[in-house]
């Protein structure tokens, strides 16, 4: 007897509210339509005012539902509130990768870390932006060698806040390059540094300007000082017989591998018509 009074007792409470909310509904909007009918009356029909007062007749008429609703049904929303507390934490623990992924776009967004076409270094993933959305990064791979593979790569937004993103897009269509020439020690360095960098020079010759002065305008951006974007050469020890000449080259971004080829060319001598180098002469 007690259960079935109780439900009585809840029928009741629900109809009720049930019949408030339908009167509250029919009460708003013919105060709504009533409004906006003496407004179209008072006002010309050409009259942006005309417009503009609906718009915020709508707009209070749809707070006024939504505030009288949540007074009407405030009983039976408290008591799912625990019910959707349960809910909402079982939702976001499954979706927490989601969730993640879009934070790392929000992040990618906010930094400006990279935009479609530039080049990017992420989690061991090298390639081309082609596409950006929300929970992921398309790009081109780019393998050793500097060459495309053909494959796509989707690379999940989450990992923008675990990983540092590399982008190797400094100057726009342009980069710095840095290529590594193992030598022998006992080899002439100077011989070859001068070819190394007379072939740089050379390859870089009609492109130089333009990235020096993209790159000047975001380094002082941040107030930094430009760089030197001019060829460079450095060296590297690598046990007492090698030594690695570090060549850094600007080149365009497609074309780093063809920049480098040349450089390489020059370096062992190889004709500049060749697009392989020679097969190694037999022992």
């Amino acid at each position: 007897m007690p259960s079935t009074f109780t439900e009585f007792l809840q029928d009741r409470v629900l109809l009720r509210d049930g019949v408030a909310t339908l009167i509250l509904f029919l009460t708003v909007m013919i105060l709504r339509y009533a409004a906006v009918g003496f407004v179209r009356r008072r006002l010309p029909s050409n009259d942006k005012f005309q417009l503009r007062w609906a718009a915020q007749i709508r707009g209070f008429s749809y707070a006024i539902l939504a505030l009288g609703l949540f007074i009407i049904w405030a009983a039976e929303l408290q008591a799912l509130a625990v019910s959707f507390a349960v809910l909402a934490m079982a939702v976001v623990w499954a979706m927490r990768e989601t969730f993640a992924c879009v934070q790392g776009a929000a992040y990618r967004i906010s930094s400006n870390a990279f935009q479609v076409g530039d080049r990017i270094n992420v989690g061991g993933v090298r390639g081309d932006v082609i596409d950006t959305g929300l929970l992921g990064t398309l790009v081109l791979e780019v393998a050793q060698g500097h060459q495309r593979t053909g494959r796509t790569i989707s690379i999940p937004n989450s990992l923008f806040m675990t990983e540092p993103v590399l982008n190797e897009s400094l100057a726009g269509e342009y980069m710095l390059h840095l290529m590594t020439i193992p030598v022998d020690r006992n080899s002439d360095l100077a011989a070859i540094e001068r070819k190394a960098l007379t072939a740089a020079q050379e390859a870089c010759a009609g492109f130089l300007e333009d990235v020096r002065r993209p790159m000047a305008a975001r380094y002082r951006r941040h107030g930094l000082n430009p760089p030197i974007v001019d060829p460079r050469i450095t060296y590297q020890v690598v046990d007492k017989n090698t030594v690695n000449i570090l060549l850094r080259i600007p080149t365009p971004i497609r074309l780093e591998r063809q920049v480098e080829q040349r450089v390489l060319r020059a370096v062992l001598g190889v004709p500049k018509g060749r697009d392989t180098l020679p097969p190694p002469p037999p022992p």
